[in-house]
């Protein structure tokens, strides 16, 4: 078998040790998910109803979409960090996939900038509701394609042994990473994890400011949506190499535990969700799926980083021995940054969630 020609690391040391870098990518990750399941989720979710038109739903659309634009800005502005953190411990790989699938790497931020833009018409659209609708579903479409250009080149990134092939069909970077089996598992299975979460958050504000519609609506797309994961999830799994498979499979390994574990909680989450969507449900049975629904997205997140490093290691990487030589003052200085925002988030939410007679009474 060929080596693959795998770049050499950086020669400057990592600033920090691996295990601080991975916390750190796991942790700003998570905070962009949650940040894209609202918005490019949410966006799904208004798009769709807006569609259905009923007086409810236009309700719903009117209540959930002035939170879309903000919620789409956070989603890339917190996704900064983690690319910083990925490209410092796992450089050589995701620059070379973002290098063989070039075009469509770059067309991510088109795609993102039409959608960004749709989503604010749709939002603010004196326009016909035909036309509003249509704005909004064709800014949902636009924003889920990111997500598609992001999972090819992670894929890509992964898969060493078919860069030679992929330079060599298409040597100009504009063919997409379609001769791996996970490319297309792997988007479906984000994009129903995507709708699920945004269900649950759904829910949870609808718990939380008593709109009983909002709240049932939010569990039946999480419902729908996590029910889905069955045919997704399986897919993608029995497409994993072998190496990775084989691990998963292993009972006794850390990473098969997260995957049972995050099924778990997912798998209870939806069968509480069923009777909390029905209508007389109190709004506090919301709160036991979406707990365990949180908890099965950690989970996941840490399956997703275990995999990766399971799938690179096949190939000799191991992200723990990277060289590196602690910088205390650049690392304290990133805390208090990344606490700040923390604070600054919670702040706006809680102001753009606050029903909007509240705010106009305030001097």
């Amino acid at each position: 078998m060929l080596v693959p020609p795998i770049p050499s690391p950086d020669p400057l040391l990592l600033p920090m040790p691996p295990s601080v870098l991975k916390a750190l990518l796991l942790a700003t990750f998570t905070l962009h998910l949650m940040a894209v399941n609202l918005g490019v989720g949410g966006s799904l979710i208004a798009a769709v109803h807006a569609l259905r038109g009923r007086p409810e739903d236009r309700d719903l659309v009117r209540r959930l979409a002035p939170m879309l634009p903000g919620a789409v800005t956070f989603a890339i502005t917190l996704g900064v960090a983690p690319l910083l953190f990925l490209q410092l411990t796992y450089g050589p790989f995701f620059y070379t996939a973002s290098v063989l699938t070039a075009i469509p790497w770059a067309g991510l931020l088109a795609l993102l900038m039409a959608g960004y833009v749709l989503l604010y018409r749709f939002v603010g659209s004196v326009a016909s509701e035909a036309v509003r609708t249509l704005t909004g579903i064709l800014s949902a479409l636009l924003l889920l394609s990111v997500g598609l250009m992001l999972v090819n080149v992670t894929t890509l990134s992964l898969r060493p042994d078919l860069w030679a092939a992929h330079a060599a069909a298409s040597p100009h970077g504009l063919r997409m990473n379609t001769a791996d089996p996970t490319l297309w598992p792997r988007y479906l299975h984000m994009v129903a994890g995507i709708a699920a979460v945004a269900g649950l958050l759904l829910a949870g504000w609808g718990a939380w400011r008593e709109h009983a519609y909002a709240r049932r609506v939010g569990l039946l797309w999480f419902i729908a949506a996590t029910a889905s994961q069955g045919a997704w999830g399986t897919w993608l799994l029995v497409k994993q190499p072998a190496p990775v498979f084989d691990l998963l499979m292993n009972a006794a390994s850390a990473p098969s535990l997260t995957m049972w574990g995050s099924i778990a909680c997912g798998g209870l989450a939806l069968f509480m969700a069923i009777p909390a969507s029905q209508e007389g449900s109190p709004a506090r049975s919301v709160w036991g799926p979406f707990t365990l629904g949180m908890a099965s997205v950690l989970g996941m997140v840490l399956l997703r980083d275990q995999a990766r490093d399971a799938s690179l290691a096949a190939f000799g990487f191991q992200p723990g021995a990277l060289p590196h030589k602690t910088d205390w003052l650049s690392l304290g200085v990133f805390g208090l940054t990344l606490a700040a925002l923390v604070v600054l988030l919670v702040v706006l939410l809680r102001w753009s969630t606050q029903p909007r007679a509240a705010v106009e009474e305030r001097p």
